[in-house]
Parts: structure tokens; C-alpha cells; sequence
């Protein structure tokens, strides 16, 4: 998840800022905004896992020249956060919501957390799509291609 979301989000930093502002059908469900949910849940998600205290996503700057840069530290940080679940056994992990005490695997969490950014992945390539941008295939991040780049 980590390499596909960084990879996508240093993709759409080559395109023009306009793209920025591309959605499919819902006006506020930007390409912009949808990237700040991707960082946003993803932060979410891994300070339940880490049994962190609820901590607001806030971003320093959503202008266009700087939101990428900071999203990709944003993620970068979150994704070294997660890796010290990577030998976690698959136990209950408990949390606050918004709605109270919540409680779900290390593997729940993990699955909603790569699951969720997929989703999303898939919603801004639509919106680029819709607008004629066709650069970002997401075949080219998939797991097999994060493994190829690897090697």
C-alpha cells in the first residue's frame, strides 16, 4: 500500500495543478480531497493499530505546490508507523471512535486500511480518466509490480 500510494501521489505531481481538482461525479470528492483521505485514514487506521491516542490529519498547507510534498511525508511517516506490525500476531486491538469503543483484528484493521486506499486509488485515476488524463495505469501498482521493482 505504501509504495502504490507514494508512487501514484509522485504521479500526479508531474500533471498540472488542475488536475487537482477533478472529481467524477460528486464536486466534493476532488482528486485533492480524496488524496488527503487516503493520508487522513491511513493515519486514522494506523494509530489504532498502534494503540495511539486519537490524533486529528491536519496538514501544514493545501496550496497546490506544497499538499503532494506533504502528503507524501505524511504517508511515508505513516507507513514506517505501520511496519511495527509485521510480525504482530492477529489479536483484538480496541479503540476509540467517534461512536465509542471500537474493536477489530491487527488483520481487519490492516485489510480496511490497504482496501480503503485501493478504493480510493481507483476513484482518482477515474476522475483524471473522466478528464482525458490517462497517464496512471494501476496495473503498474499492483503487488506484483511493487515485487518487480524490488528486485
Amino acid at each position: 500500500m505504501a509504495w502504490a500510494n507514494q508512487e501514484i501521489y509522485k504521479e500526479i505531481k508531474k500533471l498540472e495543478t488542475k488536475v487537482l481538482d477533478y472529481f467524477v461525479i460528486d464536486p466534493e470528492w476532488t482528486v485533492r480531497t480524496i488524496m488527503i483521505h487516503i493520508a487522513g485514514a491511513s493515519h486514522l487506521y494506523g494509530s489504532r493499530l498502534n494503540g495511539e491516542p486519537f490524533s486529528r490529519f491536519e496538514l501544514k498547507s493545501t496550496d497546490d505546490s506544497e499538499i503532494i510534498d506533504e502528503l507524501l511525508l505524511e504517508l511515508n511517516r505513516i507507513d514506517q508507523s505501520l511496519m511495527k506490525n509485521v510480525d504482530r500476531e492477529d489479536e483484538e486491538v480496541t479503540y476509540k471512535t467517534s461512536k465509542g469503543e471500537g474493536k477489530s483484528t491487527v488483520s481487519e484493521i490492516l485489510s480496511q486500511l490497504i482496501f480503503h486506499a485501493g478504493e480510493h486509488r481507483a476513484q482518482i485515476v477515474a476522475a483524471l480518466d473522466k478528464h482525458n488524463e490517462r497517464s496512471i495505469n494501476l496495473d503498474n501498482y499492483s503487488v506484483w509490480s511493487y515485487v518487480n521493482s524490488t528486485k
